[in-house]
């Protein structure tokens, strides 16, 4: 199994422990191939709002020389997983910075089909609140990027320091990533014959109907041209 990490933060806290932790329990059922990414460093620039990503394609984004890498590591996993902290209710900066960089290829601008067969995974922690707010910044994502199986995880540590978690509640982790393991396993191996989400059905039904009417955008439309999505080819 092919994973990518895109890890919200280079500290190394209770999110990057519960992390390798995951990795770990799914290597123990399936043989691994992992590649991470760590924000900022791999990825130091803010979106600047150009519009150059949607209108004359990503690879004019000042920033294409980092957000490329990324991509390609994402088309090539069978897994993906986005991990942060909680930072002020939400993900980290860093991650929402990259994230902003990769809205062209949601499905309301130019779909990536490598995306439609992969799983995702969108894991947070945090010593107090958030979680379902800073999860759900991940899923949308994943969502709009049309990955076909998603799952979250949260973990509220209530602590600052990964050594400063309770035994019980380490047990509890430890027994979370193993059964988080097994179902993403499961979904990876059998992701050929699920059925895909209705969310994305929906969205791509509608977005191709505006795309036949798309005078605004060539860039676009010429993308759902050449994918022949506009030609009733069906993507899924």
């Amino acid at each position: 199994m092919k994973i990518t990490v895109i890890n919200g933060t280079m500290r190394h806290g209770s999110t990057w422990h519960c992390k390798d932790l995951l990795l770990e329990k799914i290597s123990q059922l399936e043989e691994t191939q992992v590649r991470e990414f760590y924000l900022p460093k791999d990825m130091t620039s803010f979106c600047s709002g150009c519009f150059s990503c949607f209108l004359n394609g990503e690879n004019t984004c000042p920033h294409a020389d980092q957000i490329q890498p990324i991509v390609a590591a994402l088309e090539e996993a069978d897994l993906v997983i986005l991990t942060s902290s909680v930072y002020a209710l939400d993900v980290t900066g860093q991650l929402k910075a990259l994230l902003d960089h990769l809205c062209f290829m949601w499905l309301s601008h130019r779909p990536n089909p490598k995306m439609f067969n992969k799983v995702g995974i969108s894991f947070a922690t945090t010593a107090g609140a958030g979680l379902s707010h800073s999860t759900k910044t991940m899923e949308n994502s994943l969502k709009f990027w049309g990955v076909k199986k998603r799952f979250a995880s949260k973990q509220a540590v209530a602590a600052m320091k990964w050594s400063d978690i309770s035994d019980k509640k380490r047990g509890q982790i430890d027994k979370d990533m193993a059964q988080l393991a097994k179902k993403a396993t499961a979904a990876v191996a059998n992701i050929e014959h699920s059925a895909g989400p209705l969310f994305r059905k929906i969205m791509f039904v509608m977005m191709k109907n505006m795309m036949k009417k798309n005078d605004w955008n060539p860039t676009d439309r010429n993308h759902w041209e050449a994918q022949g999505w506009l030609n009733g080819t069906k993507p899924f």
